[in-house]
């Protein structure tokens, strides 16, 4: 056997291997150029493969996006078990809005996921968005569980979208003068999601207390009318 035929042979790929430099391909041109502008035949030339390797694999790139996005995707990832704490808790709840700022901070697979989405309007978009919002309805079925008299789904939609805007945004100017390009404004913004989780779950527990201290009331025969101008 010659020395090139060694070679050959040395180097050969395993599918495993083939696979995973496909997918190291498409995450290198995406954070480069977004899912939009990603052609196939990029694809095929970077992963080094033949065209037929690929379409043995997928039968188009829509097909390949959809596998592919699972990976990438914050809410797609096992995020229940990534966190330190009980899903339910307070610092549970925390970990999983600063982890996800911690997602989007650096130019990510799932930030250019989210400009696509934004952009365009298509089968792929429509279809990854609708994906997300299943795999996280068990999460919101957990807080909706927990808290009775506030909207957690509500609020924690608005603090989520406001993570997508501003790291979103964040190439184009200051939200409030904060530059999230900066050390500094990743901390604020870090910062600010732990006082609202604490907000938030301490609401629930005046709510709570003031539930206790009404019903010990009305047990002391005080009239329903005194204890909502006491409480409120």
């Amino acid at each position: 056997m010659t020395e090139e035929e060694n070679k050959t042979k040395r180097y050969r790929r395993t599918n495993v291997d083939i696979q995973a430099d496909i997918i190291k391909a498409a995450e290198s041109l995406i954070k480069k150029k977004g899912f939009a502008s990603m052609l196939v035949t990029e694809l095929i030339k970077k992963a080094r493969i033949e065209p037929l390797v690929f379409y043995n694999r997928y039968d188009n790139l829509s097909e390949f996006y959809d596998e592919f996005v699972k990976r990438y995707d914050y809410w797609f990832k096992d995020v229940l078990t990534e966190i330190e704490f009980p899903t339910d808790s307070e610092l549970g709840y925390i970990n999983i809005l600063k982890n996800l700022q911690k997602e989007l901070q650096e130019k990510s697979v799932m930030l250019e996921l989210l400009r696509w989405e934004i952009a365009e309007g298509n089968e792929t978009t429509v279809r990854t968005a609708m994906l997300r919002e299943m795999h996280t309805l068990p999460l919101a079925n957990i807080y909706e569980a927990k808290f009775k008299d506030i909207d957690i789904s509500a609020i924690s939609a608005l603090i989520i979208g406001g993570i997508y805007y501003l790291n979103l945004h964040r190439d184009r100017s200051n939200f409030a003068e904060i530059d999230l390009n900066t050390e500094l404004g990743q901390k604020r913004i870090e910062r600010a999601l732990k006082n609202l989780g604490h907000m938030i779950f301490h609401y629930q527990d005046l709510t709570d207390y003031k539930h206790t201290v009404a019903e010990k009331m009305k047990e002391n025969g005080i009239s329903d009318e005194i204890i909502k101008k006491c409480l409120n």
